[in-house]
């Protein structure tokens, strides 16, 4: 007993996993124990496929095994953990924080390679700082802090200029203040939740602190202190804005310009009364478009249009109900809006149950002229008069091969254009019809079976609605 309370004791402070004698204890119970003389980085192998907290669980083993997990380079700590370290018998409660606290002090010299810790208590700067501290002793390249703050919190200085970082993702609710020697020389992912930014200057800095950023995501930040914003990273390949719909104009009103050339895949949902301006984003993949309705038409139709001119060059577009209808009040949609002629994939949603403008949808359509796959996510639902939609779009009789629909009743609008798009597309492939009604399915067939059809080879398969 006093050997295995020395090895304790002994073991706060830093030493190498490698030292520890595999060579004793061969045997565990009535079996064989195998694992236990296997060599040290082979078990440290095995260990780095466990959670954090089975890890840490293998200590109960034998004396063998009592710190072999304070090597493991991945660490994910969340609220679920307390229970991973052995009983000592006392009558004791320990928080959460405390838990992380062990971790990091039972933890030998070897490098974290990431870090996640998720706490839904309140925290002190100090506590959190003596984490961040700890972590980038230990050459940290990806750290992930969720967290809920006692009061406003000021990170260390050093972990905006430290080289090891190449992953940075905070969720807090706090004003983020962004020290003048910010400079993340190696950081390619940064995702901010949560976050509010302080000044036009600071938040500029911190964009252009990051040298070769692949993956930006501003994720239910608060933009209220700002006027313009300017994200210009040469390297960046993945933009991720999305903000809550309930939040004001008066919050979230702010210029963005995004000048990204070798951007790939944009996603911008929200509800900014926003005048987005995109630059040079002739690497754009693909864009998933939602625009909140919080606000009139009139407001932003000029914005929503300029945003979908900026992701001109996407191959695959997402984009809901509620942009479309920002565009209902143009005069002349089929003179404004810009031409995708790389698209191939367009998929529609029906935001907040709003119905689908017909005609818009017609007309962007129409401007799709390499349209192959369309997608109505949460089906269609419209109140327009259909026989006012003006001329068939180009792309039925060119290159539209499958059309999905979710959520599909046969009744009033959807059956409109079934009947639609079976009698004009001519080049149809599949039709893929995922039904409410899984039960009235043949009946169902049996009508569509019936309708006039402009393809000879198209396939009507009816799915169930979650396939």
């Amino acid at each position: 007993m006093g050997e295995r309370k020395r090895h304790r004791d002994d073991s706060v402070h830093p030493h190498s996993s490698e030292n520890i004698d595999l060579s004793e204890e061969q045997n565990v119970g009535d079996g064989n124990d195998i694992i236990s003389s296997l060599p040290g980085n082979v078990i440290h192998h095995i260990l780095s496929f466990l959670s954090t907290k089975d890890a840490i669980r293998t200590s109960i083993l034998s004396t063998k095994w009592e710190y072999l997990w304070t090597s493991i380079c991945d660490i994910d700590l969340n609220d679920d953990l307390n229970d991973a370290f052995p009983r000592t018998g006392k009558k004791e409660e320990r928080s959460f924080l405390d838990f992380v606290d062990r971790v990091f002090l039972f933890h030998d010299a070897s490098d974290i390679k990431s870090l996640t810790i998720n706490s839904s208590e309140l925290v002190t700067s100090s506590r959190v700082n003596s984490w961040i501290s700890a972590s980038l002793r230990h050459n940290i390249e990806e750290l992930n802090l969720s967290l809920r703050w006692k009061a406003q919190p000021v990170l260390p200085c050093h972990l905006f200029t430290c080289q090891s970082l190449v992953v940075l993702k905070l969720s807090m609710y706090w004003s983020l203040k962004v020290p003048s020697l910010t400079h993340f020389l190696n950081l390619k992912t940064l995702e901010l939740s949560n976050v509010t930014f302080s000044d036009d200057n600071s938040t500029q800095h911190l964009f252009s602190s990051c040298p070769v950023l692949q993956e930006l995501a501003l994720v239910k930040c608060g933009w209220k202190n700002l006027k313009t914003i300017t994200i210009c990273i040469p390297t960046l390949k993945r933009l991720t804005i999305e903000d809550e719909a309930m939040w004001t104009r008066d919050f979230l009103s702010c210029v963005t310009k995004i000048y990204a050339a070798n951007l790939i895949h944009l996603r911008c949902i929200s509800s900014l009364v926003v005048d987005f301006r995109l630059y040079d984003l002739s690497s754009l993949v693909d864009a998933s478009i939602g625009l909140y309705d919080n606000v009139s038409v009139e407001d932003v139709t000029p914005q929503v249009l300029g945003l979908l001119s900026g992701v001109v060059s996407v191959r695959k577009l997402s984009i809901t109900s509620a942009t479309l209808e920002y565009l209902t009040l143009v005069e002349n949609p089929l003179d404004l809006l810009p031409t995708f002629y790389n698209m191939t994939h367009l998929e529609l949603k029906l935001e907040f149950y709003r119905a689908l403008p017909l005609g818009v949808l017609m007309v962007l359509l129409e401007k799709s002229p390499k349209l192959e796959f369309l997608d109505f996510e949460e089906g269609i639902d419209s109140d327009e008069d259909t026989s006012t939609l003006g001329r068939v779009p180009s792309c039925f009789a060119s290159s539209l091969k499958t059309v999905r629909i979710a959520y599909f009743d046969g009744n009033g609008v959807d059956m409109w254009f079934i009947m639609f798009l079976l009698k004009n597309a001519t080049v149809l492939e599949r039709l893929m019809l995922h039904c409410c009604f899984p039960r009235d399915q043949q009946k169902l067939r049996s009508r569509l079976n019936k309708l006039p059809r402009g393809s000879k080879s198209c396939v009507i398969e009816l799915l169930p609605l979650h396939s």
